[in-house]
């Protein structure tokens, strides 16, 4: 009698656990609904008359249009990251033209991901609210997919710097390995395409551009060069004195020791700030030479 009277007792206190479970599931799931609900409303335009005097609602409403804007914002940005205007598709540049007045400028980094570097470099472009772009190997992504995928959910664009970084001369087949094996692996981790390529040292005539080119990528190259040795002063003065409207700046978070690099970043952005320009994205950098 007393085992039986003792399991009905766990039943029954299995049978109010799982009732109070189903309880929380549900009340869950209301509230999920109603979320998107609220959401699906906010993105709809007002009805005519409606008016509300309850500033609560009025607070959520705004936060919740604030919310969707900068979703989809992001979504856009990234989207734009990868489909370069028309007429540079098939080109290589090394910078755009602006209007004096309009400074603008883009920081990019080669190499990576690169453990810690990467990672530490991401935070002084958060900590400064600068978006840049990241010229990835595609070998360093299938060592490192999570830095890859911080770059993207951060809002930074990303470019192809092949599978193996290689200086040699590419046959065609082993070009196409190179470029599209890269932005395949881009594209898994982060769900976005590139069009964008920068040659493993500036190579132009070794196969990779070429294949580039007739994929109507855009090939990127640079108008500053990063300091390898020396001290901060030198890296940054390096920067600023061949800091122009349109340029593009290359630096490395990857392939070595970038502690020089990692030192004069937070300086190059606080000057280039002061000398009053606008630290942009590649594909940022593109649309506005596409508007003027």
């Amino acid at each position: 009698m007393l085992g039986k009277n003792l399991r009905v007792r766990v039943a029954n206190r299995q049978y109010v656990w799982l009732l109070a479970t189903g309880l929380l599931l549900g009340i869950s799931s209301l509230l999920l609904q109603a979320s998107w609900n609220q959401v699906a409303i906010a993105d709809l335009p007002p009805k005519v008359g409606a008016e509300t005097n309850d500033p609560l609602l009025t607070e959520a409403d705004a936060g919740f249009r604030l919310a969707l804007k900068t979703l989809d914002d992001l979504d856009r940005k990234q989207r734009r990251h990868y489909q370069p205007p028309q007429h540079f598709q098939g080109q290589t540049i090394n910078g755009v033209k602006l209007p004096p007045h309009q400074k603008a400028i883009a920081l990019t980094f080669d190499d990576g991901p690169w453990p810690q570097t990467t990672a530490t470099m991401l935070d002084i472009l958060k900590e400064h609210d600068v978006a840049a772009t990241f010229f990835v190997v595609g070998s360093n992504i299938a060592r490192f997919p999570d830095l890859l995928k911080r770059v993207a959910q951060e809002g930074h664009a990303i470019g192809n710097h092949s599978w193996n970084h290689g200086y040699h001369y590419h046959h065609p087949a082993l070009a196409q390995r190179e470029i599209q094996r890269t932005s395949e692996v881009i594209e898994k981790h982060t769900g976005f395409k590139t069009s964008l390529f920068r040659p493993p040292g500036g190579y132009l005539k070794n196969g990779l551009v070429a294949y580039a080119r007739a994929q109507k990528q855009v090939t990127l190259m640079w108008t500053v060069d990063d300091t390898y040795s020396g001290n901060v002063d030198k890296v940054v003065t390096n920067v600023l004195e061949n800091a122009k409207p349109g340029g593009i700046v290359l630096m490395h978070d990857g392939g070595g020791d970038r502690k020089l690099m990692i030192q004069a970043l937070p300086h190059i952005i606080t000057q280039l700030k002061l000398e009053g320009y606008q630290l942009v994205t590649i594909p940022q950098l593109l649309e506005m030479a596409e508007t003027k």
